[in-house]
């Protein structure tokens, strides 16, 4: 089990606003661009990066720099971080490329910017150009920046791109001591949660029908590419942005919504170790794969546990091997029925989604619910009901599948 769940963490909650960079700015960001590429190149062509070999690097790029003499550090920084990381995936044996720039960006350390009051000032040139930001205009800072002014937070490295801001806000968070736990079974189109005697399915067929929507896109647009290659990556770009902010705009509300229900209830949030999954089960049939490639779950699971900390809601990670094939009455192999039910012989019917929530719980949290009784009964709205907007939707008690009552004990 990984469990984060310590009693103090420095936690960082991410935001962007939007920016339409000015003739300067946008010249500043091509030009940190440029140097970074430059510090990458030297950092991978030398064999040994010691303090003199980073102390000529900087003067030798301070030689034609116009901006702030922190940047060029800045860059430095960011680029041995990239060359350590290819060099230790190197030195396990596993497959790595080379670090290569893609993004135009430039990481605005804290030395950089400083905040007066609401307003966000960026040193671009020292006495002659300053960056300034009022954030009071956007409402959902305003939180954040209460919190800097009562000291329970602070702002950290910014990360500035041509037409946004990334802002990170830090805190140091207390985890509470939970009452119970919520465990989260995360499927193709459907996630599946279990708080005390709640069961919640959050339809996700949206979120799949998204990206279904843009990979026939992508696929017409590829045939434009034989006799208009510039047209066709303009075009790519375009929709595959759109794709990913719709995709990240339902993961938000859906891990806001899986957070909110943890703070309310006071439970601490039990999910699967995904780590390799897709990897592990990419070798299949090239409709399955294709399904698999559209399956967000790893980043459902980032933001949740984001979030989560923020607030002090203790996160574990747990092995879900098997979770839906072990019976968590008696701990026996079960058996799948029709549709989405799995038998046991001692007598256990229930849906498979119900059954991997319930081990998820018990594992996770090291305690069996003794006396939990979840009973069963058939609505015309099936198992499980789920509302318009494929969001949120509760059924207490129910999931539709046949009436019984069981205590369940360890397995």
């Amino acid at each position: 089990m990984q469990n984060n769940s310590s009693k103090n963490e420095t936690v960082v909650r991410a935001y962007s606003i939007q920016l339409q960079g000015d003739s300067v700015i946008l010249e500043f960001i091509e030009e940190y661009y440029k140097m970074a590429k430059t510090a990458l190149q030297e950092i991978l062509n030398t064999e040994k990066f010691t303090k003199f070999e980073r102390k000529q690097l900087r003067d030798t790029l301070l030689e034609n720099w116009n901006y702030a003499a922190h940047y060029v550090d800045s860059a430095i920084n960011q680029m041995l971080g990239l060359v350590k990381s290819y060099k230790r995936k190197l030195k396990k044996g596993k497959k790595a490329r080379e670090p290569k720039l893609k993004k135009k960006f430039v990481y605005v350390k804290s030395t950089l910017f400083r905040l007066k009051g609401t307003t966000l000032e960026i040193t671009i040139i020292p006495r002659e150009y300053y960056l300034e930001i009022d954030l009071t205009e956007y409402h959902y800072l305003h939180p954040l920046l209460e919190g800097i002014k009562e000291g329970k937070a602070k702002l950290g490295g910014l990360f500035l791109f041509p037409d946004k801001l990334v802002l990170n806000f830090v805190k140091t968070v207390e985890y509470f001591e939970p009452k119970d736990w919520m465990s989260i079974d995360i499927n193709l189109t459907n996630i599946t949660a279990l708080a005390g005697l709640t069961v919640y399915r959050f339809d996700t067929r949206e979120l799949y029908h998204v990206h279904r929507v843009y990979e026939e896109k992508r696929q017409k647009i590829q045939k434009i590419s034989t006799w208009n290659r510039r047209l066709s990556t303009e075009l790519l770009e375009k929709y595959s942005g759109r794709e990913k902010n719709r995709a990240r705009d339902f993961l938000h509300k859906l891990s806001n919504k899986i957070v909110e229900i943890a703070r309310e209830k006071q439970m601490g949030i039990i999910l699967e170790d995904l780590n390799g999954i897709k990897e592990r089960v990419l070798n299949g049939s090239k409709s399955l794969n294709r399904k698999l490639s559209k399956w967000n779950a790893r980043e459902l699971q980032r933001l949740i546990e984001y979030k989560a900390k923020w607030f002090g809601v203790p996160v574990v990670y747990i092995n879900p091997r098997n979770s839906s094939r072990v019976c968590p009455v008696c701990g026996g192999r079960l058996i799948p029925q029709e549709g989405r039910l799995m038998k046991c012989s001692c007598g256990l019917v229930e849906d498979r989604d119900f059954i991997a929530v319930l081990n998820l719980r018990m594992w996770g949290s090291g305690v069996t619910p003794k006396g939990l009784e979840v009973s069963r009964a058939f609505t015309d709205d099936g198992p499980m009901k789920t509302n318009p907007y494929g969001i949120i939707a509760i059924e207490k008690q129910r999931i539709g599948i046949k009436f019984h009552k069981i205590t369940l004990t360890s397995p």
